[in-house]
């Protein structure tokens, strides 16, 4: 099983207090060990860094901030390293743990499973999904002792005979090609045309062409990039399609 380091880092200016990122991280780490690593496979040591303090060498950090320049997600620093960003704030640690567990599922955003196609106007022919176990269930949320924590789809997600749970709240009607809530997202490259499409959370399929032979993930950025601002925008997805509790 694959185990990887990662440090919470408070980069924000509002701060937040050291407790509650200790809290956060202890839940985390939780959910990593009693409820992510037994399905996906990997697993994470989570430390909570001093305010300002850099992750050191070999470790991924999460970083808080006050707001997220371009595309949001995770990404690879100049050496290649992933890391990512959480805006200070609502749903901070939601934001933070859809962050992490994308992060141990694909560091390197090159990850795909190929499944049918969701688009209703497709014949269901076979596309490939960029593997990110956040984006489909991205409304829904669970609490583990008082900390709000990501759901996240299971691999029975891809699997379109699957029965039973495709996601761990066992939100989701079903698995692919069923349609992914609205308020979640999911993107995909179709071979047919060479392009990616992304599911919006309000439905809608938008398209752009994909380049060979780049990342995938900072490719899908870069051609979704002013159509998919949004997308790890936590509190505003919250704010607009989260269900009432």
């Amino acid at each position: 099983m694959s185990s990887w380091k990662i440090g919470l880092t408070d980069q924000s200016t509002t701060g937040v207090p050291s407790a509650t990122l200790q809290q956060i991280a202890a839940a985390l780490q939780q959910q990593v060990d009693k409820d992510f690593a037994p399905v996906w496979g990997v697993r994470a040591d989570i430390s909570a860094m001093a305010a300002g303090d850099p992750a050191p060498s070999g470790m991924w950090p999460i970083k808080i901030v006050d707001a997220i320049g371009g595309a949001g997600g995770v990404h690879l620093d100049n050496q290649g390293q992933p890391y990512a960003e959480a805006v200070n704030g609502p749903q901070l640690s939601i934001a933070i743990s859809h962050e992490l567990l994308e992060m141990l599922v694909d560091p390197w955003g090159n990850r795909f499973t190929p499944a049918a196609d969701l688009d209703p106007a497709s014949d269901g022919h076979q596309v490939f999904y960029l593997l990110e176990v956040g984006d489909p269930c991205e409304v829904s949320s669970y609490d583990i002792g008082g900390v709000a924590v990501s759901d996240f789809i299971l691999p029975s997600f891809y699997d379109p005979n699957a029965i039973g749970p495709v996601d761990f709240r066992n939100t989701l009607a079903g698995p692919l090609p069923r349609a992914v809530p609205q308020g979640c997202y999911i993107s995909w490259i179709d071979p047919q045309d060479g392009k990616w499409h992304q599911q919006k959370p309000d439905g809608t399929i938008i398209t752009a062409t994909a380049t060979p032979g780049r990342n995938p993930r900072a490719d899908r950025d870069s051609a979704l990039g002013d159509a998919d601002a949004d997308r790890h925008n936590i509190p505003a997805i919250y704010r607009e399609w989260a269900p009432a509790s």
